[in-house]
């Protein structure tokens, strides 16, 4: 919990150097915080947290994942689902597979892509 602020101060930064305006940085950090939250109650003892930033031309991505958790980290309808619901513009579940990463995924599109 204690690198929580260093994940929230990269996500911000790169936002930022990406030209996305001050609310939209704001919304995904806190959006980040949320899923990265429930990804380290989620995650078992020994696990890593991975964070993927993926800021592309139509949208900001952000994918969290924990290397071992006890199963899907959110529910869709769940109280954390909705909070990171009302920051960004999609949110996803990653499913555990076979031992492979349960993860977030976050997405915010960028002005020029709404039409």
């Amino acid at each position: 919990m204690e690198n929580l602020v260093a994940v929230r101060a990269v996500v911000a930064a790169i936002a930022a150097s990406e030209d996305l305006d001050f609310d939209t940085v704001a919304d995904l950090r806190l959006a980040v915080d949320e899923a990265c939250t429930a990804l380290i109650r989620a995650s078992l003892p020994g696990a890593d947290l991975e964070l993927v930033i993926d800021p592309g031309p139509e949208a900001f991505v952000v994918r969290a994942c924990t290397t071992r958790s006890a199963g899907n980290v959110v529910e869709p309808g769940g109280f954390s689902w909705h909070v990171m619901k009302s920051l960004v513009d999609e949110v996803g579940a990653i499913p555990v597979f076979d031992g492979a990463p349960a993860g977030i995924r976050l997405l915010m599109r960028r002005m020029s892509s709404y039409r």
